[in-house]
């Protein structure tokens, strides 16, 4: 951001539209905010218990899923939020309907055709999204804590954890609609991890996935070996010591671990270059997946306000890479704070915290809406659903000429709520610096 503004000082400003939007993102990050109270928020209390699970859906960024704690689940149009004052549900699937007990993860096939909802009621669950049919239940014999399926369609598995039976990960074939195989299975007395509690699909190589247990192991499967296992993630092998380190196991130890305890979040970036796991242990690490033949631990420090003692699955939120210069991390912490850390140093950039009481208010889910709106959803333990963001009419009285370069402030851009305005504004702007540069040359 400052080089930009040092370069359009010296009339060299030479960036493209997409740059100064950057920029522009970059600063509504330092202006976040709770939007529950402005038009187009979600009812008061959408489930009546935790809102366990959010899902948007990855084809029009409009259609988002809300399952509950008492076994309900919404579809919420989004776009409706600039024509309404409160949102209503346009598809509700009552309680006890289909799933007896509380959802546990809702998600979106990459085309929008299907979508998956699992329970505690040990069922996972297949639905024609453009009828709004059941179509298949799988039924696992045990709770289904999480699953995930890879985000481009280009296999037809689904990653499941469950906490019983054999442990591992559950491979699910919506094609054949087997029960296909478990990665990891039969527990630590025959070479297996126990149950997981949160698994990820790779989104650089679909035939990796990643499942995180309960006793801290972090493992990497190739689906196509017949061994599977292809590394363990160990907390000391770092980026600054994987090529000297000569640490042995201890005794008690048979695997390395990635966390002192449960592992109840993975989330990869956008390239599937680095992985973020959230721990037992109050901490979060960010591993390079790219740089050795094992994923590296990079060793960012996120400070001691991380707080994560929660059983169930707890959904983080990445900003996309081609949004801003640096990635931002939404953490929902245990005391109902939503921390923003940036992703390379660790730093913290904003604390936000809901009105009202403090009881029940720990963020279980969190969702962004894309296509550069700096705004995301939360699902919260008290069944309410907020909106976090950059609220737009704060630039409504001070910027009606684009990028005010001069004054210093590259936030005051008009809050225009369409992004091809705002890229046709910045593309005049840019226009009338190299007009005004080359006159100055003569």
């Amino acid at each position: 951001m400052h080089q930009l503004l040092f370069e359009h000082a010296i009339t060299k400003f030479n960036h493209s539209p997409l740059d100064v939007l950057k920029v522009y993102n970059e600063y509504k990050y330092s202006k976040l905010d709770n939007l529950d109270a402005i038009k187009g928020h979600f009812p008061m209390k959408p489930h009546l218990a935790s809102v366990n699970t959010l899902s948007l859906d990855p084809l029009y960024n409009r259609y988002l899923f809300s399952g509950g704690g008492e076994s309900s689940i919404k579809l919420w149009d989004i776009k409706q939020q600039d024509e309404v004052e409160e949102l209503e549900p346009i598809y509700t699937l009552p309680s006890k309907s289909l799933h007896k007990f509380g959802i546990t993860h809702i998600k979106w096939w990459s085309d929008n055709g299907l979508w998956l909802s699992s329970s505690f009621d040990h069922t996972l669950s297949v639905w024609d999204a453009n009828e709004m049919q059941h179509v298949h239940s799988f039924n696992l014999g045990s709770r289904v804590l999480y699953f995930d399926f890879e985000d481009h369609g280009r296999n037809s598995l689904v990653a499941v954890c469950a906490d019983g039976g054999i442990g591992g990960l559950r491979l699910l074939d919506l094609r054949t609609l087997a029960d296909a195989h478990t990665l990891g299975g039969g527990g630590k007395l025959q070479g297996g991890f126990g149950y997981m509690l949160s698994c990820r699909w790779s989104p650089a190589n679909p035939n990796l996935v990643v499942g995180g247990s309960q006793d801290g192991y972090c493992i990497g499967w190739d689906i196509r070996r017949a061994d599977g296992c292809i590394f363990k993630m160990d907390y000391n092998l770092t980026t600054t010591n994987y090529k000297t380190n000569t640490r042995q196991l201890l005794l008690h130890e048979t695997t390395p671990k990635a966390h002192n305890g449960g592992i109840n979040s993975l989330l990869f970036t956008d390239d599937g270059a680095e992985l973020i796991t959230l721990g037992h242990d109050d901490k979060i690490c960010v591993w390079d997946m790219a740089s050795a033949e094992k994923p590296l631990n990079k060793q960012v420090n996120f400070g001691p306000l991380v707080r994560n003692k929660s059983t169930q699955h707890i959904s983080m939120a990445l900003s996309p890479t081609n949004e801003t210069e640096l990635q931002y991390l939404w953490f929902p912490s245990e005391n109902g704070e939503i921390l923003i850390f940036r992703l390379d140093d660790g730093k913290l950039v904003a604390r936000l915290t809901k009105n009202g009481s403090a009881l029940n208010r720990r963020t279980t889910s969190i969702v962004y809406a894309k296509d550069s709106s700096i705004k995301y959803y939360s699902g919260c333990r008290d069944g309410t659903i907020s909106v976090w963001g950059y609220n737009s009419l704060l630039d409504s009285q001070i910027a009606r000429d684009g990028l005010d370069f001069d004054s210093g402030n590259p936030g005051t851009l008009a809050g225009e709520t369409e992004r091809s305005d705002v890229l046709d504004r910045i593309h005049d702007e840019i226009e009338a610096n190299r007009i005004r540069a080359k006159n100055t040359e003569f």
